[in-house]
This record gives C-alpha cells, sequence and structure tokens, in this order.
C-alpha cells in the first residue's frame, strides 16, 4: 500500500463535446436529409471545434454537404468535386510531384494544352461514346417485367 499523498493540484479536464450533427452538415449546417437535394452526394465526416484561443472543445460528427467537400483548384480557386480533380500524379505517375505552375490538384478545365493532351491519352480508354439511345422496352429478355 502506498503511503503518498496526493498533489493539492487537481486535474482540470477541459469538457471536450462531440455533437452528433445528424443530417446537418457539419460545416454550413445545411440539411442534408433525405428528399433535401444533398443527400446523394453528401459525406461521411467529422471537425474539431476551437475556442477564440485556438483550443480544442469538442467535435461535430456527421456529414459534409456537396459544396462543403469541394476542394479548391490550385490555379483558378474555384472548388473541385471529390473525384473530379487532375493532379500530377493522374498524368505523370511519380515522374513528377507537381505541375510545372508549382500546382498539385486542378479541375480538369484548368489543365495547359500540352497537361490536356496528356489527361486525353492517359484516360482515352475511359472515355466512350453512346452513340445512339437504345430502348430496351420491347427487348424479349426483359419480357418478364412488361406489364
Amino acid at each position: 500500500m502506498c503511503n503518498c499523498q496526493s498533489n493539492k493540484k487537481e486535474w482540470i479536464v477541459p469538457d471536450f463535446i462531440t455533437v452528433d450533427m445528424g443530417d446537418v452538415c457539419i460545416e454550413c449546417e445545411r440539411d442534408t436529409s433525405f428528399g433535401s437535394g444533398y443527400f446523394v452526394n453528401r459525406l461521411p465526416a467529422d471537425r474539431m471545434v476551437e475556442d477564440d484561443d485556438g483550443n480544442e472543445t469538442g467535435q461535430r460528427i456527421g456529414y459534409l454537404c456537396t459544396e462543403c467537400s469541394q476542394i479548391p483548384c490550385d490555379r483558378c480557386g474555384e472548388g473541385i468535386y471529390i473525384d473530379e480533380d487532375v493532379t500530377c500524379f493522374d498524368l505523370y505517375g511519380d515522374e513528377k510531384g507537381e505541375f510545372d505552375d508549382g500546382a498539385y490538384r486542378v479541375h480538369e478545365h484548368c489543365l495547359t494544352k500540352e497537361e490536356k493532351k496528356k489527361f486525353d491519352e492517359v484516360y482515352a480508354d475511359e472515355q466512350f461514346e453512346i452513340s445512339e439511345h437504345i430502348n430496351l422496352a420491347d427487348d424479349p429478355r426483359f419480357k418478364h417485367l412488361q406489364g
């Protein structure tokens, strides 16, 4: 058994609060619930909340709406939707760490002519065009679905 006396100084534990924001965006507080128009593209997310002195006082958990989840383009500054950005790595792999102007993440329409040419070469197999609309309503394979 220890005969140690505890210090008179008590540990001060700040109130750290976790708030579940539900269907409200954790940044702009826009409704992301079903039927709001923001449900499909919302992303699960969390963020720390700080007081005026920069001390973390809590955390918000929930979702980010489409607009708050955008990443800024290094060239034009406009937001890029998730998975619609082009990075130097996408075009050149490990050859280059950044584009010639120092940009890393950009819109497809912000690529230079040379970068756009490289983009078209790299992603040529993934791009396709549908030449005509095909109506499968009368297709015998789907006869069981016809009423």
